[in-house]
This record gives C-alpha cells, structure tokens and sequence, in this order.
C-alpha cells in the first residue's frame, strides 16, 4: 500500500513538472512572438527621416496634439534657438532606441550630450556632440553613426541642417535636410586640407565620387559600403589590398573609389600583400551592393596612386599611378571601359613622370593630371581632350603683382635685372609665374564650372606666402578666367 502511495506521489509530481515545463516553454514562446510582434511594429526613424513636432513656445508636442490658436495670430517661428531645438531633436531620436522591445542589436542602454553649437545660422547647421552607450557594442547597426568608441561608449559628432516647416496652426515641423560627419563638413568648404580660404564669394565643393547620403568604412578588418548611411553592406574584397592615404588603415586613397546608386566600384591591389602579388584590380557594382564583378586590369605591384570614374552605366575611366621598377621615377597607365566594367583597355599613359598629385576627368574625354611641382617647372598641370591619348600642358594667362607685397623681412619684392638687347641692363618687378607656379588639382562643382588654385609652392615670399590665385573655366577647361588672390589660412 505504501509503495503504491509512492508511485502515485512521483507521478503526480512527474505530471505536475512536465504541465509547468509546458507552461514554461509555451510563455517562452508567446513572449518571444510578442516580443517579436512588438519590435516589428517600431518605427525607428532614421537620422534623415526622424522629425519632431514643436508648439510656438518651441516646446515637442505629440503629433495628435491640438493647438488652441486664432487665426490672425499664427506664429511664423522666425529666429529659432537652434542650441535648444538641436538638443531637443537628438534627444528624441535617441529615445528611440530605448524603447521597450528594441531589439538588442539596436538598444541603447545610457547616452549624454556633450554640446551642441550653431555653425551657420542661416541654414540651422549644427554640430552635435554625444554619446551613447549601447547594449551589444559589437552591433554593427551603429556602425553607421561613425562614432568612435572609447571604452564602452561611442562618442559622436554629427553636423545636422534642419528644416522648420510651418504647419500655421501655431506648431512646426523640425526636420533634416543633411546629416553628414565633421570631417564631411570640413571638407565641403573646400580644400580645408589645402589651406585655401574662398573668401566665401563661391561656393566650392571638393571632387566627389559618392553620392550624398553614401559612403564606405573600415571596421573589423572589412570594407564596407552604405548608400542610405544606416544599412552597410560589406564589400568583397580584402581590406589589405586597398589602397590607403598616409599614415592611415581606415581612410581610402582619394579617388580610388566611386560610390553612387548607379555603379559602385573600388580599385585595389598593385602591390605585394604577405608575399602574394596582388595585381591591379577592379571590384564594381551594379545594384547598389547586391552583386559584385571583379575585372583584373594590369600586373602592376608597385602601385602608390588610383582614380576610378564611370560616366555612365557603360563608360569609364581607370588611373594607375605606379613606381617603375628600374628608377625612383612615376608612372601611370589609363584604362577605360566601354561595357560597364568587364574589359579594360590601355589608353596610354600620363605626360609626366613626377609622382601624381591626383586625376580628375569632367568627361570621358576631357580630363586633367597634376603632378608634384619641381622646381624648373613651367606647369605641374596637363589636359587632355581624348581621354588620355594627348597631352598638353595647362598656361594660366599671367597677371599683374603687387608691387608694395612685403616679403618677411618687411622689404618690397625683389626685382629681377636682365640684359637688354643692346646689353643695357634693365629692371623688371617679380614676374606672376615666380610666385605662382605650383597647381592644386582642379575641382569641379555641380554645375560644370572648374576651378585652379596656383599657389606659391615652397619657401614662399609674395605677401608673405599667404595668398594663391584662383583662376575659373565654364567650357572644360578651353578657356580660363582669372577671378582673383584669395588669402591662404595659416
């Protein structure tokens, strides 16, 4: 009777595990279906589609909020605190991600705003500084957000332009217009890394191979590419066949890649990775990153220089500039392509053997190749109207100097004494092409016009070496405009 009792016992008890372990495993299952449910009905805004609503005390108001206002008396939110609406606005598109049922690739677990400050008043651009503490730090969803970690934190600085759109019920709409890094923001004034200033009489933008919102990163030893700056997709090439500017492992050589919603593509290898020689290569694509082709162009392995550009879904253009073997001299060699990227042919090579300063073509005929200036130069600068089969070097029409310009001894410019004809000596001013001789890469802007810096090069005296002259062409580069001396930043 007892042992019978026993068994009893241990099968109610077994009954009794098993029902709660169904209970377990059947609320571990509706709890992740609803977790799953929830999540998928977040909308999470990204940066450039995130908005918030403001009252006309430029206080957030909820979207289904009513404002009680007379018609003839309609806030027109002139003169925004862009300080308080910037910090307003990140904080709610951070919130976001604390969300409950955010999941946990994307949670944000703490966050801080270090400032926020006004760049330009007149098109509400501010920087944002911060910080953010997320839950999975090896989530590659930030990666997006081109912050840099330091510990536990991501620590970024976005420059945002915003809209104010007027609903004319006594609230606006604050939304984005441009989200874009610092460093994007400093490079959009233009050859900050040159040291031009403007003078802000035009708007001059650096050559650009990517569109707006796209771009590419190095991280965990991988390229990869956005065109939305929120979804990355990676790229299939290795990261030590690329080809980097000095003295750094995350920042492409300039114009070795494209990046556009029409056709992406990054020039790599011409040199020796691990004993292995990687020749000159292309890897391109079509559909925004969803497949990839890769062409071999050359046995090249002493590559130091790439330029890359497609003028169209069929047509383009490839600079390899490259050590020769024999010598310290530069050499280059120019593809270009006819069906989208899946032959090369050699066009020729460039007019001189300095080492190239950098490429830029404004069609798939008319390009320009500027080469390190060496003394003795009359131009470090050449055209070509055929797509690379010519040469021909590029002769600014010279100007007037000024003849009170002090060099840093606070004397007059020096003046030159040459023998005339009937072996009278005679004095002449410093002539234009003493001081400016040494050619910046051109620059192209949206609209066609380009643009060529001549600046003083080495050991400049002419207004104390801090000023360049800016010259303008509006046919591709058949005829030039002098526009005027702009001042060099120190």
């Amino acid at each position: 009777m007892y042992q019978k009792s026993r068994r009893f016992q241990t099968k109610i008890i077994t009954y009794a595990v098993l029902v709660i372990f169904s209970l377990l495993v059947i609320g571990v299952f509706v709890y992740s279906y609803v977790s799953k449910y929830q999540e998928n009905k977040l909308d999470i805004k990204s940066r450039y589609t995130f908005s918030i609503r403001i009252d006309d005390q430029w206080n957030v108001v909820s979207d289904d909020y009513v404002s009680d206002y007379d018609n003839d008396n309609v806030s027109n939110f002139t003169n925004p605190d862009m300080v308080g609406l910037g910090t307003k606005w990140l904080e709610k598109y951070i919130s976001q991600y604390r969300q409950k049922y955010v999941p946990y690739s994307k949670y944000i677990v703490k966050s801080g705003i270090d400032s926020v400050s006004v760049l330009d008043l007149s098109s509400n651009t501010v920087l944002l500084s911060f910080w953010v503490i997320p839950q999975n730090l090896n989530s590659d969803y930030f990666s997006s957000w081109e912050g840099i970690q330091d510990d536990v934190r991501i620590k970024c600085e976005w420059v945002v332009s915003f809209y104010l759109d007027n609903n004319y019920d006594n609230t606006a709409k604050l939304y984005v217009t441009s989200v874009m890094s610092s460093e994007d923001y400093g490079l959009k004034q233009y050859y900050a890394q040159q040291g031009i200033d403007s003078g802000g009489d035009t708007e001059i933008t650096s050559n650009s191979n990517k569109d707006q919102l796209a771009n590419y990163s190095i991280k965990d030893n991988s390229l990869l590419v956005t065109y939305d700056r929120e979804k990355y997709i990676s790229v299939p090439v290795s990261y030590s066949y690329l080809l980097y500017e000095p003295n750094s492992s995350t920042t492409l050589k300039e114009g070795s890649y494209m990046i556009t919603t029409e056709k992406t593509a990054f020039v790599y290898g011409g040199k020796t990775v691990n004993n292995t020689k990687i020749p000159v290569t292309v890897v391109y694509s079509d559909d925004k990153g969803e497949n990839w082709t890769t062409c071999e162009l050359d046995k090249i392995y002493t590559a130091d220089y790439y330029y890359v550009k497609f003028f169209d879904s069929d047509n383009g253009v490839i600079v390899c500039g490259y050590a020769k073997s024999n010598d310290t001299n530069e050499s280059s060699r120019i593809y270009s392509t006819s069906n989208g990227g899946e032959s090369w042919d050699i066009v020729g090579s460039g007019p001189a053997t300095n080492i190239i300063k950098g490429v830029v073509y404004v069609s798939s005929d008319v390009g320009f190749f500027c080469y390190d200036y060496v003394e003795g130069m009359d131009s470090n600068l050449y055209k070509t109207d055929d797509g690379g089969k010519t040469f021909a070097k590029v002769m600014l029409e010279e100007q007037e100097l000024d003849s009170s310009a002090a060099n840093p001894q606070g004397q007059e410019t020096e003046t030159k004494t040459d023998s005339g004809k009937n072996g009278a000596d005679s004095s002449e001013q410093l002539r234009w092409s003493d001081v400016y001789k040494e050619a910046l890469t051109p620059v192209v802007d949206s609209t066609g016009i380009i643009t060529i810096y001549l600046t003083q090069g080495k050991n400049a005296v002419y207004n104390d070496g801090k000023t360049a002259a800016k010259y303008q062409s509006s046919d591709k580069g058949s005829t030039w405009k002098y526009i005027g001396q702009v001042e060099i930043k120190d």
